[in-house]
C-alpha cells in the first residue's frame, strides 16, 4: 500500500488501503473477521457488532515508523432498545494529504447462532490545493457459530465499488473470509483470507493465548510478503489497553495501540 499519487487532476489507486483491524487483530497477522470479543471488532466486520461487548475504544497506529502514515480511529458499540448499533471513524494522513472516514453500522442475529450486519459511511479525501473528494461506502458481513468454540466470518469491504467524486479510481473492494477457534479454554486460533480485486489473495494466521488473569500475548504473520507481528493486551476492570507491532523485511517495523473501555461486563 502507499500514499495516493497525483497525476492530471486523479490520484492513483492507492488511497484508503490502510485498514485498521485494532490491535487484537494486528498482533495475530491482521486476522479477525470471525473474532468478535473486542469492542473494536466493528472495525473489522460490522456483523461482530451483534455478539461484541458494548462499549468505546481508541486505536493509534504509525505504518514503518512514518508520521504520514499515522493513523487515529474511535469506534463504540451500543444498544437501543436492544438493537446493536456501532459507529466509527479515522483520520490518516497530514496537512498535505489526509483521509478521513466516519460510518454507522446495524448488525441482527438472523439466528442464535447467526449473525449479519451492515456498515454505511462516507469518505473524504483531501489534498491540499485540490478539491476534497467523497464517496459514500457499504460493508457488510456475517458471522457464524456452527459449534460453540467456532466462529466463521466474512465481510465483504467497499461492496458498492465506491468512486471518490473528482478523481477517477474506486476504492478498494475485498472480500475476507476467517474462522476463529477456541483452544484449550485461554487460547484462540485465527486464519483469514483476504481477496483484494485485481490482486493475488493474502493469507493472515495468528493465536492468542491468556498466560495470566487480565494479561494476554499474541503472535501471528501475514504474506504481503511475509511479515510476523505480536503483541499484549492487560485488562484493569473495565478497562483494556493493548499494542501489537509488526516486521515488513523492507519498510521496518509498524506499532499500533488501543484503549477499550467496556460498558458492561
Amino acid at each position: 500500500m502507499g500514499l495516493g499519487i497525483l497525476t492530471w487532476g486523479h490520484v492513483c489507486r492507492a488511497a484508503f488501503e490502510l485498514n485498521v483491524a485494532a490491535p487484537r487483530a494486528t498482533a495475530m497477522g491482521g486476522a479477525g473477521v470471525a473474532l468478535s470479543d473486542d469492542v473494536l471488532g466493528i472495525l473489522r466486520n460490522p456483523a461482530l457488532s451483534a455478539w461484541g461487548r458494548t462499549g468505546a475504544g481508541f486505536d493509534w497506529s504509525e505504518q514503518f515508523g512514518l508520521p504520514e502514515l499515522a493513523r487515529e480511529a474511535v469506534g463504540a458499540r451500543f444498544l437501543i432498545k436492544g438493537q446493536p448499533f456501532s459507529v466509527h471513524g479515522g483520520s490518516l494522513g497530514n496537512d498535505l494529504y489526509r483521509e478521513s472516514d466516519f460510518s454507522v453500522g446495524i448488525s441482527r442475529a438472523v439466528r442464535p447462532e447467526v449473525a449479519v450486519g451492515i456498515d454505511v459511511g462516507g469518505r473524504w479525501l483531501d489534498l491540499r490545493g485540490y478539491s476534497v473528494g467523497r464517496a459514500l461506502a457499504i460493508s457488510a458481513g456475517v458471522v457464524a457459530r456452527p459449534v460453540s468454540s467456532v466462529a466463521i466470518g466474512a465481510v465483504w469491504t467497499n461492496a458498492n465499488a465506491p468512486k471518490l467524486s473528482g478523481f477517477m479510481d474506486r476504492l478498494p473492494e475485498s472480500l475476507t473470509v476467517g474462522i476463529a477457534a477456541t483452544i484449550a479454554r485461554n487460547g484462540v486460533i485465527v486464519a483469514d483470507i483476504v481477496q483484494e480485486k485485481s490482486f493475488p489473495a493474502e493469507f493472515r494466521l495468528g493465536a492468542e493465548m491468556r498466560v495470566l488473569p487480565g494479561f494476554y500475548l499474541r503472535v501471528g504473520g501475514r504474506a504481503e510478503p511475509v511479515r510476523p507481528s505480536a503483541g499484549f493486551q492487560v485488562d484493569i476492570r473495565r478497562w483494556a489497553f493493548s499494542y501489537a507491532g509488526d516486521l515488513h523485511p523492507d519498510l521496518g517495523a509498524s506499532h499500533e495501540v488501543g484503549l477499550e473501555y467496556r460498558f458492561g461486563p
